[in-house]
């Protein structure tokens, strides 16, 4: 996974997330990625997943860089980037092919094209997935070299964000002199991460649950099959506690980690901080009752988003959930019943 980075640099990746930004430096020893500082701040200039201010951003963005990068060592720079409204289009891309067999300057031609042809009016191509090789639009393959026919097909699984986001998130790290090398979808790379080859290969959803979006990612014979953002995510949850318990959202994020459950608690009265002098006593059950709704919902919208699409709903073998609230307590039954996986 990691040949393709060389050595004698020090690599840097940055998690922009709602509720901080995260970055990582690590530099490649013997083909293994060697970590050598991790840091994160709370985030600024950030809001509903978007670049809202580019100052405030750009300086926690100095503060964790100046943290960890080793000054006499060059720099790459690599960043997430969660949009809501991805655009996923399938491509087909065809070329003619040899007599001689496919070999690997077929294969990089028509890779070539099909990323060439990739264009969509404002938008900015995150991803580009080859799904499978079509030879003579009869033959589907996912290894064609030595293989042969004349007319040689590859179809693609090319992902899209604004590239509004991207414009404004290049302004604001240039700000510090940095300058990314490439961008990377966050339920992808959420993905990338918590999945095995034999689960990506047999058919698995990754459901990311962050703050404030559910990333959502299929896989099928090791290939990306569906994504999908929702504006729904762990802050609703938050908001309905402090709407309910009338309570502050800062004291209802606390109240979800300490005692947030999906599972139906005893009969239990908790006392809760409203702030040094003041506190408030609030029974389980209550907290129970605005937690499982909303995650029922969440956990819903995304068993029909995957199931609307044939092919997904037949693909689902097992699901792994990540992301930071989709540790509330109970959560695995609750996924299990919903998808009936």
């Amino acid at each position: 996974m990691f040949k393709f980075l060389k050595n004698n640099k020090q690599y840097i990746v940055i998690d922009a997330g709602s509720h901080k930004i995260a970055a990582i430096a690590f530099q490649i020893l013997d083909n293994k990625p060697f970590i050598s500082r991790i840091e994160h701040h709370k985030s600024k200039g950030i809001k509903n997943n978007q670049l809202s201010n580019i100052q405030e951003f750009s300086s926690v963005i100095k503060l964790l860089i100046k943290k960890i990068t080793d000054k006499t060592t060059k720099k790459v720079f690599f960043c997430n980037i969660t949009d809501p409204n991805l655009l996923i289009k399938k491509k087909k891309t065809d070329i003619n092919s040899g007599k001689l067999g496919i070999s690997k300057k077929e294969v990089r031609k028509i890779y070539r094209k099909s990323l060439n042809e990739a264009v969509e009016q404002n938008k900015y191509l995150i991803h580009s997935n080859p799904n499978k090789f079509i030879l003579d639009e009869r033959t589907v393959t996912h290894n064609p070299f030595g293989k042969k026919c004349s007319k040689l097909s590859l179809v693609s699984h090319n992902i899209f964000v604004n590239n509004f986001h991207i414009k404004k998130l290049n302004s604001s790290f240039e700000k510090n002199k940095i300058f990314i090398t490439k961008y990377f979808e966050s339920g992808i790379a959420s993905s990338v991460s918590s999945l095995t080859k034999e689960e990506k290969v047999d058919g698995v959803v990754c459901i990311d649950i962050g703050g404030n979006t559910t990333k959502v990612v299929v896989y099928l014979e090791n290939n990306i099959i569906f994504v999908e953002n929702l504006i729904l995510a762990g802050n609703n949850v938050t908001t309905d506690l402090s709407h309910g318990l009338q309570i502050s959202e800062e004291t209802a994020e606390l109240t979800k980690i300490m005692y947030g459950s999906v599972v139906p608690p005893f009969n239990e009265n908790i006392e809760i901080n409203l702030d040094s002098r003041k506190k408030k006593m609030i029974n389980k059950n209550l907290i129970y009752g605005v937690i499982k709704p909303r995650y029922d919902e969440i956990l819903e919208i995304v068993r029909d988003k995957v199931f609307d699409n044939v092919n997904t709903r037949v693909a689902i073998k097992s699901i792994v959930l990540t992301g930071g609230a989709s540790k509330i307590f109970g959560i695995k039954n609750v996924c299990e019943n919903i998808f009936n996986r």
